[in-house]
């Protein structure tokens, strides 16, 4: 006897659930014990990969968090047939993140992530009230990318986050040709709107960004104030240096040098490079003039062919490393400021003279120092590459002394007015340092250079880092993760660099999502814009509507060009740091 309940179809025609376990011969409650276990072993899994993140620095417990733990989740939740995580996963998570956050940064990390989280909703803000206000229909708005962590439905619209946070989107329908439309909704796709409001939406998301940039400047011009270039003090003094020595302090105004009044730091530093011997430097301290004697001291550079330099200091008792930049080469191959230098290419070394006859036995662009730290140290050697060629310069005065400007707050009418000024310059900045990094041959240079580990040479000679347009180390792409442990950086030393980091990532950001090629938002702006020529062109009041298959294999080009740059970006972020 047949049993009905098996061979008759339900009302509606839609085969229910149950009957496909039932043909495949599975049981409902082990697939639930499996997405059960899948889960949990994707949480554990993450938990540990956490504990990781804590030992190995800010950088990588960013890593760790914002890319390996999120995807895990996705990824777990995915095999175990879940579109979105249970409330213990989502609690967990939301718990997890802000626990890590606060050991692994302090506030300093958790206002600068909260920042840029911030940022990026409001670009997306701008694309969704741009839409909205235009009639288009809006059916999802989320934070992330992969599995839904919390939604909510306004109206037509779903509201959430995801577990990866690699971005955000807002989807609006009908985007282009290829995208299927219910026919009752056609009339409120994006295709379909006017020029004017395609376009809008199209830059609403630089136009946040730009908005917000605007409005920072201002904040930071009218409250905190705006750099002099003639009004400094000095800051930071090279240990060692001439000015250490002779007395002078952290916080001296310098009112003239040799008898000459001095202007801006750069000014100040072309008077000590054409001076010698001992002079006096003037300062102002503590509202009194005081005259100190300095007897300067000699400084030659070790260049190479990738812009970076070694600088080394002749003082009393033979030659020392001068200053470094920060996390570059020689100070991640081992030197540091005030080590005495004994031998260059295994050769002794007492002067400057000498320097330059050891540094001409380098192999290639190879230079061994041989340092110590201090008298009683052992000698440590330190094996420095800068490029494929090395040299020195000639040698100059050195003072060593750093500028700490001092900021002058604006009235409001003029901040506004310094805002404009200072936004163009940050715009052509980004301009320009995306043509930099994405000019063919540097990119070409940077993948090859990261994959193999060769060194890029910046110039066909040695060349000082001051005459070259950048540097390799600074030349090269950031990930979003250095960006943003270097902005917890500047923002630990003072909460006021928050703002300035966050006006140079809006401003970076804006110019950048304007690129004319998908998926960027540039991309969609480009191509309003060559519909409305067409139009145009052709006369007809008929809205024309390019086919974007044929830019596919371009955008797809482009999104693993960002892909495979982003990676090894993130890479050189976690083995090498980051710095200004």
């Amino acid at each position: 006897m047949t049993d009905q309940r098996e061979s008759t179809p339900p009302a509606d025609g839609h085969p229910r659930p149950e009957d496909g376990n039932r043909a495949s011969g599975t049981d409902p409650g082990d697939v639930r014990s499996r997405r059960g276990w899948v889960r949990w072993a994707a949480l554990c899994a993450a938990a540990a990969l956490v504990a990781l993140g804590f030992v190995s620095g800010t950088v990588g417990a960013l890593f760790t968090f914002a890319v390996l733990v999120p995807t895990l989740l996705a990824v777990g939740s995915g095999l175990a047939g879940a579109s979105r995580l249970t409330n213990p996963a989502r609690a967990v998570a939301a718990i997890g993140f802000l626990v890590w956050l606060a050991v692994t940064g302090g506030l300093a990390l958790v206002l600068v992530v909260s920042t840029v989280v911030l940022m990026i909703f409001l670009h997306e803000l701008g694309h969704y009230m741009a839409a909205r206000r235009a009639g288009m229909k809006v059916t999802e708005f989320f934070l992330g990318f992969g599995t839904k962590l919390w939604s909510f439905r306004r109206g037509e619209t779903e509201f959430g986050l995801k577990a990866i946070p690699a971005g955000a989107y807002v989807k609006i329908i009908g985007m282009n040709n290829l995208e299927e439309v219910d026919p009752a909704d056609e009339a409120r796709t994006y295709r379909q709107a006017p020029f004017g409001s395609r376009l809008s939406v199209a830059v609403a998301g630089s136009a946040m960004h730009f908005a917000l940039a605007l409005v920072l400047l201002v904040v930071q011009f009218s409250l905190f104030g705006r750099v002099d270039e003639t009004r400094w003090v000095i800051g930071d003094l090279t240990e060692g240096g001439a000015a250490q020595e002779a007395g002078l302090r952290s916080g001296d105004r310098v009112l003239s040098f040799d008898g000459e009044p001095v202007g801006t730091f750069e000014e100040f530093r072309g008077q000590i490079r054409s001076a010698g011997g001992e002079v006096d430097v003037t300062v102002d301290r503590d509202g009194e003039s005081v005259v100190v004697p300095v007897d300067l001291i000699r400084r030659n550079k070790v260049i190479g062919t990738v812009g970076t330099d070694v600088d080394v200091l002749e003082a009393e008792g033979g030659l020392y490393v001068g200053p470094l930049v920060e996390n570059s080469r020689p100070e991640r191959a081992g030197l540091a400021t005030g080590q005495r230098i004994v031998e260059v290419n295994g050769i002794p070394v007492s002067n400057l003279d000498e320097l330059d006859s050891a540094v001409d036995r380098s192999e290639a662009g190879e230079v061994s120092f041989t340092v110590m730290q201090d008298a009683q140290d052992a000698p440590t050697v330190v094996a420095v590459d800068l490029g494929s060629a090395v040299d020195t310069t000639d040698p100059t005065a050195f003072l060593g002394v750093g500028a700490e400007h001092v900021l002058q707050p604006e009235s409001l009418p003029r901040a506004m007015v310094s805002s404009f000024s200072q936004f163009g310059e940050g715009v052509a900045a980004s301009v320009t340092g995306i043509a930099t990094v994405f000019n063919p041959p540097q990119l070409l240079g940077f993948l090859t250079g990261t994959i193999t580990g060769e060194d890029q040479d910046v110039s066909d000679r040695p060349t000082p880092a001051e005459e070259v347009a950048v540097s390799s180390d600074a030349g090269r792409p950031t990930s979003i993760i250095g960006a943003v442990a270097y902005g917890a950086d500047l923002t630990a030393e003072d909460l006021s660099n928050l703002i300035g980091f966050m006006i140079a990532l809006n401003v970076f950001i804006g110019v950048f999502n304007l690129i004319p090629l998908l998926p960027f938002d540039g991309g969609h702006v480009a191509i309003a814009v060559y519909e409305k020529i067409r139009e145009v062109a052709s006369g007809s009041k008929q809205r024309y509507i390019s086919d974007v298959s044929r830019m596919v294999p371009v955008a797809y080009g482009v999104v693993v060009v960002l892909a495979v740059v982003g990676l090894l970006a993130m890479y050189l972020d976690l083995t090498m740091g980051v710095s200004a």
